[in-house]
């Protein structure tokens, strides 16, 4: 048996840029002007965002994959010959500044010809973040040669989350909803014999919850021949308990024996849950048993 150590992450593309005036002052005051293309440290960023309900994550391990866009009519790391800046990247937990990694692209070694793109990637370390990631470019180009400064043309990056692996995941759960898969009942060959000799009976769910909080279940018998019949029950916070959910004797000879016979429902976390940190493998387990007292004989 293989047990699973992390979850798999998929986070959205971000793409973020800068215009070159804002990047560069001088250039903004030169925009329209063929001159020495002036000397400029500006820096861009933006964030990775995680879903609102997620607090924090530990992360194991992933890599941020990086489209950088020159769109600007000079290279910014080579804007003249023998003259050489850098772009540098930084990836950093937006609560308290750790840095998950980091990119410096070097002119001596590397050109950012004008129109073109450059794919890098970055390996992220491990770490625990909270709220989300951050991605920061600092672009430091020296005095170039002339050019006609156009203050619009602009930088842009795109930075792709791939193969992100974490550990743990704390989620604020308090008031959420959540949905459960139908189930098959499997009651269409229960007979008109047995259903007869009903006296009581009801459902027993016995519930595996690694998840400590409580919540309040609303579920539904349904099927072609019958009209829904609805119930209310609740889980506390223990890890393993059992609940009892009573049908009138009516209720129960209407849907056993017939057929496609289906349970489905949600349930509302308790609105004073804490925020649960949640582990590869970890799920609500709700197993159920039809518990019947027939009459014998007669």
């Amino acid at each position: 048996m293989r047990i699973s150590t992390a979850f798999i992450v998929d986070f959205a593309t971000v793409t973020f840029s800068e215009t070159l005036g804002t990047l560069c002052p001088l250039c903004a005051a030169a925009n329209g002007l063929t001159v020495q293309k002036p000397p400029f440290l500006g820096e861009l960023e933006s964030s990775v965002d995680f879903p609102s309900e997620v607090s924090s994550i530990s992360l194991s391990s992933g890599e941020i994959v990086l489209e950088i866009d020159n769109g600007f009519n000079f290279d910014p790391v080579r804007p003249a010959p023998g003259v050489t800046g850098t772009v540098t990247i930084w990836v950093t937990d937006d609560a308290d500044g750790d840095v998950l990694g980091t990119l410096e692209i070097d002119g001596a070694t590397t050109a950012l010809p004008a129109g073109e793109t450059l794919m890098r990637t970055i390996a992220l370390a491990a770490a625990t973040v909270e709220g989300s990631i951050v991605a920061a470019a600092e672009v430091d180009s020296p005095l170039g040669d002339p050019v006609t400064i156009d203050s619009s043309l602009r930088l842009t990056v795109t930075v792709t989350p791939m193969n992100i692996l974490v550990a743990s995941v704390t989620i604020d759960v308090a008031g959420r909803s959540v949905d459960l898969d139908p189930v098959s009942l499997d009651v269409e060959e229960v007979g008109q014999d047995l259903t007869e000799r009903i006296l009581a009976g009801g459902f027993i769910l016995d519930v595996v919850n690694p998840f400590g909080v409580g919540a309040d279940f609303q579920l539904t018998v349904d099927g072609p021949t019958i009209a829904p019949i609805q119930k209310s029950s609740s889980v506390g916070t223990a890890g393993t308990s059992t609940v009892e959910i009573p049908f009138a004797v009516e209720e129960l000879r209407t849907f056993l024996g017939q057929p496609d016979v289906t349970l489905s429902g949600g349930a509302v976390v308790d609105a004073a849950a804490s925020p649960i940190t949640v582990l590869p493998g970890q799920e609500l387990v709700l197993t159920g048993k039809f518990d019947l007292t027939l009459r014998i004989g007669g």
